[in-house]
């Protein structure tokens, strides 16, 4: 520009004009924005007296007035899940199933019945001998033992499948809410930074029409639009496949897009901008001491059936002495001989049956080595189990403690101090003190900020969803042994 131009009164006032203009879109976005306080709310216009300001950064740092609401919200969720969860009914059923299996073992044989004909001379019934009688087995207690025994074990095993599967469902429940919930507010918190960006562009383009500013910075906030916008995609479709999810353990049947009514209050309710400073509420103290460890590793669902196994291969292998016992069976009637034996006459008829072991002396020998070879299988698994349950337990905690040291660094003094010097940015801003691009970049480093928070909230989530089912990530189904379909199940 030429001197001459430069002091021309009329520019002077059109470039004035221009970049009132340009000021006035970006400010108005930045006053609609709805996370520039604290706790989420619209911050007033900054205080002129020294006491005011005080007093608006004492009310700006207070946490939410009910920090407790997303903890209260969590568990009514938990609680409705596991009273609704279809995984968890089945669950039940199979409970149910094998109470009513182990009831009905453990009894005596019913009585046997037998009858025959004996020396009766061309078929002739009257004249041969009749033989009526009744048997029973004797000294079955060690094998009705073995048996109660079995049906306990399996008792035990499916109480521990459903205890593992409730675990489970509330640590999924835990973890796709506050997922959903967080991806919500990352959501909120881009569609406000995309409207600074846009009203930014306003006024960077009305400044370029003007020859004030250069178009490769209207390009900047373009492809920084595109930035935001992408991400802000990607959060909503987190937030949705999380409701889905969510969905999918309370059983819902509308679908992921139409979620029940409670459910979507819920979430709204828990998507509330004071989540990130009520995470103190929500999630335990450090849970990284060994005893704590030692507890979540007995507590595993995979460590307890583990045991279960265990139990069940002595109980089987018990039965399988028990089986390889003399078997005795006693047997007592009466007998009529026929007129072809000197009678007819009538008598007791008494006998009993002994099975021999020794004659099957191979297969008894292999059948207790098989026995042995089971139970030791089973120990060694449950020595596996523990190992890798205890591994993951200690790879969640550490991931928990880290996540709480995020989490607690958010809570210092530091991000409340980025978050209180963006007024005074923006005054900057409009006294000329600021560029628009340094502006950008400033609120750009603090919506970074306040969404890792939200970020390291939902890691935190996580790692203590796997903490509370022994380190698992496995979906809420009972396995296999609370049905009974094991072989020695049927």
């Amino acid at each position: 520009m030429s001197a001459r131009s430069a002091g021309d009164p009329s520019r002077a006032r059109h470039r004035r004009t221009a970049s009132a203009v340009s000021v006035l879109p970006l400010a108005a976005a930045l006053s609609l924005v709805p996370w520039a306080g604290v706790a989420g709310q619209p911050r007033a216009s900054r205080p002129a007296s020294a006491a005011a300001t005080q007093a608006s950064t004492t009310k700006a740092v207070q946490p939410p007035l009910d920090s407790l609401a997303p903890a209260r919200v969590l568990a009514r969720l938990q609680e409705a899940a596991v009273a609704a969860s279809p995984a968890l009914a089945a669950g039940r059923a199979s409970v149910d199933a094998a109470r009513a299996r182990a009831r009905a073992s453990g009894f005596a044989a019913p009585l046997s019945l037998s009858g025959g004909v004996s020396e009766a001379p061309n078929g002739n019934i009257d004249q041969g001998n009749l033989r009526l009688e009744v048997g029973r087995e004797l000294f079955t207690g060690p094998r009705l033992r073995a048996e109660r025994a079995v049906a306990a074990v399996d008792v035990q095993a499916a109480e521990a499948s459903l205890a593992a599967a409730e675990r489970r469902v509330r640590a999924a429940v835990l973890r796709e809410a506050v997922r959903a919930a967080g991806a919500q507010l990352v959501a909120r918190r881009l569609a406000s930074e995309d409207a600074l960006l846009a009203g930014g562009e306003e006024g960077v383009r009305a400044r370029f029409a003007v020859g004030e500013a250069r178009y490769v910075d209207v390009l900047r906030l373009r492809t920084e639009r595109l930035r935001v916008q992408s991400e802000r995609a990607a959060a909503l479709a987190e937030a949705r496949a999380a409701v889905a999810t969510l969905g999918g353990v309370l059983g819902a049947t509308e679908g992921p897009r139409a979620p029940a009514g409670a459910l979507a209050a819920a979430l709204d309710t828990l998507a509330a901008p004071g989540l990130a400073e009520a995470w103190r509420h929500v999630l335990p103290a450090d849970a990284a001491t060994d005893s704590l460890i030692a507890g979540f590793v007995a507590a595993s669902g995979d460590v307890q059936l583990a045991a279960a196994a265990v139990a069940r291969a002595e109980a089987e292998r018990a039965l399988a002495a028990a089986a390889r016992r003399p078997q005795v069976e006693a047997f007592g009637g009466v007998q009529r001989i026929g007129q072809a034996n000197n009678g007819p006459t009538l008598g007791p008829s008494l006998g009993v049956t002994v099975s021999l072991p020794f004659t099957a002396g191979q297969a008894n020998r292999l059948g207790a080595a098989a026995s042995e070879q089971a139970v030791a299988a089973a120990g060694a698994a449950r020595a596996a189990t523990q190992v890798a349950v205890r591994a993951r337990v200690q790879a969640a905690a550490e991931r928990y403690a880290a996540a709480r040291e995020r989490l607690a660094v958010f809570d210092a003094a530091l991000l409340r101090g980025a978050r209180d010097e963006r007024e005074s940015a923006l005054a900057s801003y409009r006294t000329g003190g600021l560029s628009l691009l340094e502006l950008v970049d400033f609120e750009r480093a603090l919506a970074r900020a306040e969404i890792d928070r939200v970020r390291a909230l939902t890691d935190a989530v996580d790692a203590w969803a796997d903490l509370t089912v022994g380190g698992a990530t496995d979906d809420p189904t009972p396995s296999s042994a609370t049905t009974g379909d094991s072989p020695s199940g049927r």
